[in-house]
């Protein structure tokens, strides 16, 4: 039949691969227009369902009346009201001898150290010798009636040597270290022989253990602002109450240009104790508590309702089903309550800052 027809047949042909073309295109369009719609359709996510949010339990405190109270608590050891620190004077050198050991039992003018001073003793009693000489041709002038001129010359003589003699005792005098009171040697510089000491450098420190008194030391200087001289103190002492009394605060302490002393005094107080128990030992330590003030009458709330911020104090007070922030001054501080000097009233429903 192509033989016979062979237009009509190829006429065919075209037709059929033309039509191809456009279903082919025809189905590239539907694909692009539907996307992945020929793919599994994947099952929509539930959205999970409405909860009614819970109310908010607020911690409500009212503002009460009551008497607050300040004091000052902490921990305050023992040490000895009377000690020395003990050191050379004037010139250092190399170490001869220490015979102070730390916890031993000293008696007042007793040898603790010294320094090598050579032949230093040789001289000295070369020296006495030279002035016994002096004195004694010094007092046969006297007596032999000699005039005042040769007189004199055997005066300066003797003067002369008791100078001489003067000088090198006080250099021997310098190179030891005595002890000034009888006590107990509560530290010694760690030295060996022939090391080298300087001049005013802390050798040996004994203590009086039979006068004693208590130092606490605080953390910050504020915490002292309203400790004064005089004022009572309460003290607990191996499970038993004593009495004591402040015997320096940091404002009487004494004036001075030493910038680390200075600094210590003002975070001590020294106390005494009244009747103090014969077993107290240095290093011995005590709780105290000092009153230092109150007030009776005021405004009082819990410090967990007091908010700050950026130096101001508020509270949060409930007025129904409304919250108000209202400024506050607040007076006297303790750690569980405050005292509200201004800007609250008595019964007036605070919310707690939890």
């Amino acid at each position: 039949m192509a033989k016979l027809y062979p237009n009509r047949y190829k006429h065919h042909r075209t037709y059929k691969r033309k039509l191809n073309v456009k279903v082919s295109i025809l189905l590239a369009a539907m694909l692009t227009l539907t996307g992945c719609s020929l793919l599994p359709v994947e099952d929509e996510s539930l959205q999970p369902p409405l909860v009614q949010p819970a109310e908010e339990e607020l911690d409500i405190v009212e503002a009460t009346r009551g008497n607050i109270e300040t004091s000052l608590r902490g921990t305050a050891n023992f040490v000895s009201a009377s000690s020395a620190t003990l050191f050379f004077k004037e010139n250092g050198g190399r170490l001869k001898s220490m015979k102070a050991k730390v916890g031993e039992e000293v008696k007042a003018g007793e040898l603790l150290a010294e320094l090598e001073t050579d032949d230093l003793d040789l001289q000295i009693r070369l020296q006495k010798l030279n002035v016994e000489r002096a004195r004694l041709l010094y007092k046969e002038a006297q007596q032999s009636g000699l005039v005042k001129t040769e007189l004199r010359l055997r005066e300066i003589d003797m003067e002369r040597e008791e100078l001489q003699l003067d000088n090198m005792e006080k250099k021997l005098s310098a190179a030891r270290i005595y002890a000034p009171i009888s006590g107990i040697v509560t530290f010694t510089e760690t030295l060996n022989t022939g090391d080298i000491v300087s001049a005013y450098q802390t050798i040996i420190t004994i203590a009086d253990p039979s006068d004693m008194k208590l130092i606490y030391t605080a953390s910050d200087s504020k915490d002292l602002l309203s400790v004064q001289t005089g004022m009572p103190v309460g003290l607990k002492y191996k499970g038993k109450d004593y009495e004591g009394t402040v015997l320096q605060s940091p404002a009487e302490a004494p004036q001075t240009t030493d910038e680390a002393k200075s600094e210590r005094n003002s975070v001590t107080i020294i106390i005494g104790m009244k009747d103090a128990p014969s077993d107290v030992k240095i290093g011995h330590s005590a709780e105290l508590t000092i009153k230092l003030q109150s007030r009776e009458n005021v405004i009082l709330l819990p410090r967990s309702a007091i908010r700050s911020y950026m130096g101001r104090s508020y509270v949060q007070v409930a007025e129904g089903d409304q919250r108000k922030e209202v400024d506050v001054e607040l007076g006297l501080t303790t750690p569980t309550q405050v005292e509200v000097v201004k800007g609250l009233e008595e019964t007036q429903q605070v919310i707690l800052n939890n």
